[in-house]
């Protein structure tokens, strides 16, 4: 009976430790949970407070995607000429005896201009006069003389050759003689004289210029590069930087059909008519359109930007209607870039480009498409 009363106690002991110990874990798995309750209220105001955590939202500047008429030019250089700008010199040796006009005066076609002795020439055509009337008499002779069958005929054929060369040895003196006189070979104004009365004039020396201004043209030299863009009739504008930049708008009137082997250049040119301003030799700033497209998308050439692999590309700006905006990257084409605006066309499949659609301009460099943005004011 001791033995069953010892084995009773001991079990007796060993239920209540088991139950006493049970209690303890279940108030430790309550308080477990507590505990993470609290730690998780205490984590939603760490993150609350945590300003790091915050979307920062950064200032840029916008433009708008046009779709308008797209023009690329060449800008060259060129100068002013004019086919009518010529020094005027004596055909033949002699002394000056008149000029006729002063510089500024304006002259017509034919006017004579500067006259040069010709006393020498006058004198010798008296002679051949009077040596041909003679000639010419002794020809009618020999040729009544041969009607009557009198005379040779070797006469007859000399007196024909004399009088023949006397005619063609007085024409030869007229000629001379015009050219004692230096008359103007078009209508237009005396620039310079060089000439003085009382010099003796020469053929390799000038006595004057003569310029007419109202036909000129513009000449520029293009490289070969622009050879399949540049026609007769291509627009161009012509800008005079002396003349306050003054602007002509015109056409090429002439392509060269030669290029220079050694700068790989063809010439231009573009005539202008009734010209009252510009001078030979003038420079010029020719621009040639070299590409025109109608109707294409245009933006801001600041608004392009490339990634790595040298793709361009523009942020398109997603309207939040809280002021702010949303980034959508959209990779483009550039067909030309002119004076700071590009004709575009979008290479996106899942993106869409459109007129009046609102961009990044300033800012764009470093932006990504999980950044907010707002139009800095």
């Amino acid at each position: 009976m001791k033995i069953q009363l010892i084995i009773i106690t001991i079990l007796g002991l060993i239920f209540i430790t088991s139950c006493s110990e049970k209690s303890t874990l279940e108030q430790l798995k309550v308080k477990q949970i507590q505990l993470k309750k609290e730690l998780a209220e205490i984590n939603a105001k760490i993150i609350a407070l945590d300003t790091t955590k915050k979307q920062v939202i950064l200032n840029v500047t916008s433009t708008k995607v046009a779709v308008e008429d797209f023009q690329h030019k060449v800008e060259l250089q060129g100068a002013v000429e004019s086919d009518n700008n010529i020094l005027l010199s004596a055909e033949m040796p002699g002394k000056i005896t008149r000029i006729n006009v002063k510089e500024g005066q304006k002259v017509t076609k034919g006017q004579v201009l500067v006259s040069i002795d010709d006393q020498m020439i006058n004198s010798s055509i008296e002679e051949v006069k009077t040596a041909l009337e003679m000639a010419d008499y002794m020809y009618k002779k020999q040729l009544s003389l041969a009607e009557e069958g009198l005379g040779t005929e070797i006469e007859l054929e000399n007196a024909k050759s004399q009088k023949k060369s006397l005619e063609s040895k007085l024409k030869t003196l007229y000629t001379q003689k015009n050219k004692s006189i230096v008359k103007a070979p078009f209508s237009g104004v005396i620039d310079e004289v060089f000439a003085t009365v009382g010099e003796m004039a020469s053929p390799q020396f000038p006595l004057l210029r003569i310029v007419n201004n109202s036909q000129i043209k513009i000449i520029a030299t293009v490289s070969e590069n622009h050879l399949a863009n540049v026609k007769i009739g291509t627009p161009v504008d012509v800008i005079f930087p002396n003349l306050n930049d003054s602007l002509i708008h015109s056409k090429v009137t002439y392509i060269g059909n030669y290029i220079d082997p050694v700068n790989r250049t063809f010439r231009i040119h573009i005539e202008l008519k009734d010209n009252k301003m510009f001078l030979p030799n003038q420079i010029a700033k020719v621009n040639i359109t070299d590409l025109y497209l109608k109707d294409v998308l245009v933006v801001n050439s600041q608004a392009l930007l490339q990634d790595t692999k040298n793709n361009n590309y523009v942020y398109k700006m997603i309207d939040n209607k809280d002021g702010t905006f949303l980034l959508q990257k959209v990779f483009v084409d550039v067909i030309k870039s002119y004076k700071g605006r590009s004709a575009i066309v979008p290479k996106n499949t899942s993106s869409e480009l459109l007129p009046n659609d609102t961009i990044v301009l300033d800012g764009g460099k470093g932006l990504t498409e999980t950044d907010i943005v707002k139009i800095q004011s």
